[in-house]
């Protein structure tokens, strides 16, 4: 998208992002009221179980909106692109994944798109509501903030795991893992990948944040760049917070986990607040059920803003059970 944008003339062809272009989502505010905020999101699946894919769609869509502070969903419009040939209760049941998804946030699918493509691709477009005074930006993070993760890292090399267990790179894999660890690995990954942030981002507009981010395709150092440019700010990651055992797997696969790189999907939100206040969202976020790690600090900006791991940076590995 970044190099679509400087083609176009959106941005300059010397950043990668702006204040215009770079936030999670759109948002247009309607009136002293309302803001509204959009978003869409789409990607091949990374489930096979039909209804399992749609919940994590419909997390992956709704997670952007909820980084803005929106805590309402109005609608999740479904995209669904998939072959000819592919069974159609497939892709009906990834609706219903969808469509059981937004009825726990007490929304609904109200319609979508529908075509013929040679892979399947699935998504969703997501409308929701926020007042303008609660909309989080990416760019209001601040020096001296105090830098909050509620999802573990690790869904490349879990779901990496889980694909090669269903191909021909079963024995291979076996002879280097446990079976039965790989399943605990599968099961935490599913669940980060369906649990909503909407608690979360009512937590954040409850205690008050200066900027937010979820963590998905670019990493959580890749995200907590973007913050990082457009709040004019550095931000050091001191802490990785990782699905027990996906470390040994992101070695095994190549996958850049140990230094905050390995994609993500419909992953956590990394929240940037006050240092003083970090303690009262940490303990609310616990009180709903919430896990939640301090994982950084902002400081101020360097000649280039930038995020980067301390040369020191933990790791933390827990389930997400």
């Amino acid at each position: 998208m970044t190099l679509l944008l400087q083609a176009s003339g959106l941005i300059p062809t010397d950043v990668v992002c702006s204040r215009e272009y770079g936030e999670d989502a759109v948002v247009q505010v309607i009136n002293d009221d309302v803001a509204v905020i959009e978003n869409v999101d789409i990607f091949t699946p990374i489930h096979d179980d039909p209804r399992v894919q749609g919940e994590i769609v419909a997390c992956n869509a709704t997670n952007d909106v909820f980084a803005m502070g929106a805590t309402k969903i109005l609608s999740m419009q479904a995209f669904m692109a998939y072959p000819r040939h592919l069974p159609r209760d497939i892709a009906a049941g990834v609706l219903q994944g969808m469509t059981d998804f937004m009825k726990k946030l007490d929304s609904k699918v109200t319609g979508g798109q529908t075509i013929t493509n040679p892979e399947p691709v699935f998504g969703g477009i997501c409308l929701g509501i926020a007042h303008p005074k609660d909309v989080i930006y990416s760019s209001g993070a601040k020096a001296g903030d105090s830098v909050l993760l509620t999802k573990p890292l690790g869904i490349q090399p879990a779901m990496r795991s889980y694909r090669d267990l269903r191909d021909e790179k079963r024995d291979t894999l076996l002879a280097q893992f446990d079976e039965s660890e790989l399943r605990r690995i599968e099961k935490s990954a599913v669940n980060v990948m369906t649990q909503s942030n909407r608690e979360v981002a009512a937590a954040m507009v409850e205690i008050g944040v200066n900027a937010a981010t979820d963590i998905t395709g670019f990493g959580i150092i890749g995200h907590a760049n973007n913050v990082a440019v457009l709040s004019g700010v550095d931000v050091v990651i001191d802490t990785l917070p990782i699905i027990r055992g996906t470390s040994q797997l992101a070695e095994y696969f190549g996958h850049k986990l140990a230094i905050g790189q390995s994609a993500e999907t419909a992953g956590g939100m990394l929240i940037f607040i006050e240092s003083g206040r970090a303690g009262t969202l940490s303990d609310l976020l616990k009180k709903k059920g919430i896990q939640c790690w301090s994982v950084g600090v902002t400081t101020k900006a360097s000649p280039t803003p930038q995020a980067r791991l301390a040369d020191d940076v933990q790791i933390i590995e827990t389930d997400f059970l």
